[in-house]
């Protein structure tokens, strides 16, 4: 069994710069606001999203049959400075209940995708709704586009560049990072590009959720990959905290 090891340190209770193999809604009633400093994540865009760009196809997402309305509106109250969810912009006509972002924000990527053919412009962007917290303060206040390559989503069907990701988190003076729809892992692999203090602990925490049996693995395996630590156990059992007592 290889499951992951933290900084050390604990998040309410569940250990710091880990992902926990469990679904997120298991979880999130019992943090209370201010927890984190930020929420960024991609959550099942409630499309049955399945990538035409690989030959190889991956298995459908966990939970795609609907946008987490519920889970997001939850999400929102948590964090001290923002959160960010990515969407896929033409189905958010269909839930008049998810909160008003302040504001969109657009990845402008370096190619666009097929679609169709005859009655759409090609689709060069994706969006992240943007929602600020209690205690919301810009770093540095950018625009609402960002420009980053295509991953050609070889680990997960809706796989985001870390260097996205990286942007994203550049805007705020943080601590801690929450991503509940943990995917590949590309948001704990962005916190963890900041380094690390000269007492060797992160300069950036992060917790993530990962309910997918083989997301979950690729996201540890990653992670662990940057922290040195090799290991291709295929068994990816995660403790599940119990939060009763």
């Amino acid at each position: 069994m290889m499951n992951m090891i933290g900084c050390g340190q604990e998040i309410g209770g569940l250990p710091c710069c880990t992902i926990i193999h469990g679904d997120c809604d298991d979880y999130i009633d019992f943090m209370p606001q201010g927890l984190f400093d930020l929420v960024v994540t991609d959550p099942p865009y409630g499309m049955e999203f399945v990538s035409c760009y690989r030959k190889i196809k991956h298995a459908p997402i966990i939970g795609d049959s609907f946008l987490p309305i519920d889970t997001i509106k939850k999400l929102i109250e948590i964090p001290k400075l923002a959160s960010y969810f990515f969407c896929r912009w033409d189905n958010l006509w269909d839930h008049s209940d998810l909160p008003k972002p302040r504001s969109v924000i657009t990845w402008i990527k370096n190619n666009w995708s097929m679609g169709d053919l005859n009655h759409e412009h090609g689709r060069a962007t994706e969006c992240a709704l943007f929602y600020p917290g209690t205690d919301h303060l810009f770093k540095f206040r950018g625009p609402d586009f960002l420009y980053a390559s295509r991953t050609h989503n070889e680990m997960h069907p809706t796989q985001k560049p870390e260097e996205l990701v990286k942007k994203m988190l550049d805007w705020y003076d943080f601590d801690t990072v929450l991503d509940p729809y943990t995917g590949s892992g590309t948001t704990a692999l962005a916190a963890m590009s900041y380094g690390r203090n000269s007492d060797g602990t992160p300069k950036k925490h992060f917790l993530g959720f990962e309910v997918d049996d083989i997301h979950f693995a690729t996201a540890r395996d990653r992670i662990n990959a940057q922290r040195g630590i090799v290991g291709n156990d295929p068994d990816s059992s995660q403790p599940t905290l119990d939060f009763s007592s």
